[in-house]
């Protein structure tokens, strides 16, 4: 989902900043605001002051004691998982904690278990950070050995109200279909109000939480001015966001739209898995809700509803919700957080338009592609090699939010060997296009025959069993009732 943050004032820099002059990234504190439902984070790299906002709109501060002890511990999580975006302006070799910062209950030193959910986030989260600065992150930000014992979780009453992230993106419609099948209670959620995630909701008809983040005014001048820069794990930003709606609004759980391909890394670098959607993974997400029930409430949920499935079977759910075919996008051209550079809907020419476009093109035909895309991707020779990326057939996987090499090169021998969603050969909407054409041609050729009927059997379009029965059973038959084989 759109985890944008809304771009504050600029301010003067240092012209000439140098991260390699800094010793120590600070958590200095988090306030909490009731009376206008704002956190404050605040962070020091050595002299250098960062304070982020984020405001949740059109709700009031809850008054019993539980919910508020409850939002309390999350700010707290909220304050170390955020700081990702000042930690890495100069990836210092330690990281302090302020007196009284660190624990989620207020008492000091974070518990093991909360520490290594930090390692990892300021490690395995910046991997990508790490291979395009040359910055080895597991030597840099070093955290003080102290260990806290946390207090135990608090208690919250069951209500039945499930929040649900929408992004704009096929991925996020596709979780509200399932929590709705499911027949809970959904509320939407978003960060800011990007335009396709506006209309999306407005297609939903259902009730919206929305919000607002604001970096630190002066991140962008320190980034134009020789700080580090590179991607952060936004989702782990934004699920902790979402939590504390969640909790704001009187819902239990929140449901993400994390499918099993974000689990597939890009590449290793000097040992290190390089992974774009690394908080989006399983992984990620097992430790956050491990620490959720231990640390902050057992009866605050937080899982993937489309763990078990492919971007395949997530997309041919998709093409089936005409009527969020007008409005949706994934294009981070759309959620640019300068708005003179922020597109409208598709840019058409960047891996993740393609991916959607590739995944989509096994169950709909170019004219309803075009539709929606404004042009015939498949029919620009000048995209041949970006498709090819997509499965690996030339480089790695492109750092987006894209599925598995295998999903990409699955699709593409759909549509180039004519195969209908019964199995059978003969669609030949896309056979003559001429990066199928060329796909086929140049890589296509000698592979392993496909299943007899690969829109039933093929990896890509089966449920993972595992990941299906770690979900409640309602969802669980919701699942296989949206994503499962028609």
């Amino acid at each position: 989902m759109d985890g944008s943050p809304t771009a504050s004032a600029p301010s003067v820099a240092d012209p000439s900043f140098d991260p390699a002059a800094f010793d120590t990234f600070e958590f200095s504190g988090v306030e909490v605001d009731e009376a206008s439902a704002t956190v404050a984070l605040r962070y020091r790299l050595d002299d250098v002051a960062f304070e982020e906002t984020v405001r949740f709109d059109d709700v009031a501060w809850p008054q019993d004691e539980a919910r508020r002890e409850v939002l309390r511990r999350l700010a707290r999580l909220l304050h170390l998982l955020a700081g990702v975006s000042y930690f890495k302006t100069a990836a210092p070799p330690r990281i302090a904690f302020a007196p009284g910062v660190g624990g989620l209950d207020g008492s000091g030193a974070p518990s093991p278990r909360l520490r290594a959910l930090l390692r990892d986030v300021y490690t395995l989260g910046l991997g990508e950070f790490a291979y395009r600065n040359g910055v080895d992150v597991r030597r840099r930000g070093a955290l003080p050995d102290a260990v806290g014992t946390p207090a135990g979780p608090v208690e919250l009453a069951a209500t039945g109200r499930t929040l649900v992230p929408i992004g704009g993106g096929k991925d996020s419609v596709v979780a509200l279909e399932v929590v709705q099948r499911a027949g809970r209670d959904p509320l939407l959620f978003s960060v800011g109000r990007p335009v396709p995630i506006v209309d999306c909701v407005a297609v939903s008809g259902l009730p919206h939480a929305v919000a607002v983040r604001r970096l630190s005014p002066n991140l962008g001048d320190l980034n134009a001015s020789g700080a580090l820069n590179g991607h952060v794990p936004v989702t782990a930003v934004v699920s902790t966001i979402a939590l504390m709606t969640a909790v704001l609004h009187g819902a239990d759980e929140v449901a993400m739209a994390n499918e099993r391909s974000a689990s597939e890394g890009n590449l290793v670098w000097d040992g290190l898995e390089v992974n774009h959607q690394w908080s989006k993974g399983a992984h990620f997400e097992s430790e956050l809700g491990a620490l959720l029930a231990e640390e902050v409430s057992a009866g605050l949920g937080y899982r993937s509803v489309l763990r078990p499935a492919g971007e395949l079977a997530i997309a041919r759910a998709f093409s089936r919700l005409e009527r969020f075919h007008p409005v949706f996008t994934s294009c981070n051209a759309v959620f640019r957080i300068d708005p003179a550079r922020r597109g409208t809907r598709w840019c058409a020419d960047c891996p993740k338009c393609r991916f959607v476009y590739l995944a989509l093109a096994p169950t709909l035909d170019p004219s309803q592609l075009e539709a929606i895309f404004g042009t015939d991707m498949l029919a620009d020779e000048a995209q041949q090699d970006g498709f090819a990326d997509l499965a690996g057939l030339r480089e790695h996987k492109p750092f987006e939010c894209v599925g598995e090499e295998a999903e990409s090169l699955l699709a593409m021998r759909l549509i180039a060997e004519g195969v209908d969603e019964d199995g059978r050969p003969g669609r030949d909407a896309w056979v003559d296009h001429a990066v199928v054409r060329r796909l086929r041609d140049e890589h296509l050729t000698g592979l392993v025959p496909l299943p007899a009927d690969p829109h039933r059997d093929a990896a890509p379009f089966v449920l993972d069993d595992a990941a299906l029965r770690a979900l409640p059973l309602d969802l669980q038959d919701a699942v296989v009732a949206v994503l499962g084989t028609p």
